[in-house]
C-alpha cells in the first residue's frame, strides 16, 4: 500500500531521523538484555530502570510526528501530541494508575526528556527539512 504525502525531507533529516530511531531502538534492547543479566548496564544503574521510558517516548513521537510532517499536518497538532503524551507520560506514573503500573514519577521525567529531543528534531524538521513534492 503506497500512501502519498504531500512533503519529501533533506537527505540529513532522514540520517537524523534514521540515528534517532536506532539510538531508541538500541537503548530498548539494552534494557532488554539488562533483565536477564544484572552485570549489563546501559550507562548507570540508575538510568538503566528507566531509560525504556526514554527510548519508547522518542521512538514514539518521532515516529508519528515525522510521518504527520510528511503527510502535511499542521505542527500545533505535532505540539499537542507532544504536550498530551507527556500529561499521559506523568498520569500513567502517577498514584492514580497505581493498580496498572508502579508508580515512579522519574520514569515520567524520563519520557519528557524522550518527546523533548523529538520535539527539537520535529521543530527543525518542518522549519528547515521540509521538502514540498
Amino acid at each position: 500500500m503506497k500512501i502519498n504525502t504531500k512533503y519529501d525531507t533533506k537527505k540529513s533529516v532522514k540520517i537524523i531521523f534514521t540515528v534517532l530511531i536506532f539510538v531508541g531502538f538500541l537503548l530498548t534492547v539494552g534494557r532488554w538484555h539488562s533483565v536477564f543479566n544484572n552485570k549489563f548496564v546501559v550507562i548507570t544503574a540508575a538510568i538503566n530502570s528507566h531509560i525504556s521510558n526514554f527510548s519508547f517516548s522518542l521512538i514514539s513521537y518521532t515516529g508519528i510526528g515525522y510521518f504527520w510532517l510528511l503527510c502535511g499536518v499542521k505542527f500545533r497538532f505535532i505540539m499537542f501530541l507532544g504536550v498530551f503524551m507527556i500529561f499521559a507520560n506523568f498520569v500513567c506514573e502517577s498514584p492514580l494508575m497505581a493498580f496498572m503500573n508502579t508508580p515512579d514519577i522519574v520514569d515520567a521525567v524520563y519520557g519528557t526528556v524522550g518527546i523533548a529531543v523529538s520535539f527539537v528534531f520535529l521543530l527543525v524538521t518542518n522549519k528547515q527539512g521540509l521538502i514540498p513534492k
